[in-house]
């Protein structure tokens, strides 16, 4: 039950970010797939939205407040957007600062970031970024808080590749 709140509320979260909201927004949980869940939203304007959404497994250090941290791959047809890559901190990234991705202990390139958002610097980054994220098992984001406190989040990618092919599916 805990966990399905949670992503409720990510899920909730995503969409006031990504689009307006109206009483005629229709979202729905495509399925779940070991530690991500995949959903498709449809606006009243049209546009379909489909999503998928992961917690972090770890987060360090253990003393700090952390907020609800959450990464999600969106793809957005109608702009012409696939495996676009968000990490939401939950906490406001020190100004100016990168955060750095490393996947199955391989560095990627980093992610640039604004108020509590970190995204990929382009769609080839990405790209790059989903390729070996279905590849990979896990992935940690090494972040610095507003604060200058460094956090760190370990994902999962188990499930990754089935969620990435429901979300692809559903926005065809």
């Amino acid at each position: 039950m805990i966990k399905i709140m949670t992503w409720l509320v990510l899920a909730i979260s995503l969409v006031l970010l990504t689009t307006s909201v109206s009483s005629a927004d229709s979202r729905q949980l495509l399925s779940s797939f070991r530690d991500w869940d995949a959903f498709v939203l449809k606006t009243d304007g049209g546009e379909t939205i489909c999503y998928m959404i992961s917690v972090p497994k770890i987060k360090t250090p253990k003393s700090l407040r952390h907020g609800n941290p959450f990464i999600t791959i969106t793809h957005k047809p109608l702009k012409k957007i696939t495996n676009e890559f968000n990490f939401i901190a939950g906490y406001n990234f020190h100004l100016g600062s990168t955060v750095k991705v490393t996947i199955d202990k391989q560095a990627k390139p980093k992610l640039f970031t604004e108020a509590d958002g970190a995204w990929a610097y382009d769609s080839k980054q990405d790209n790059a970024l989903v390729a070996s994220m279905k590849r990979g098992t896990s992935l940690t984001l090494n972040a610095s808080s507003g604060r200058g406190n460094a956090t760190s989040y370990r994902f999962s990618l188990s499930g990754f590749t089935a969620a990435h092919n429901a979300i692809t599916k559903a926005c065809r």
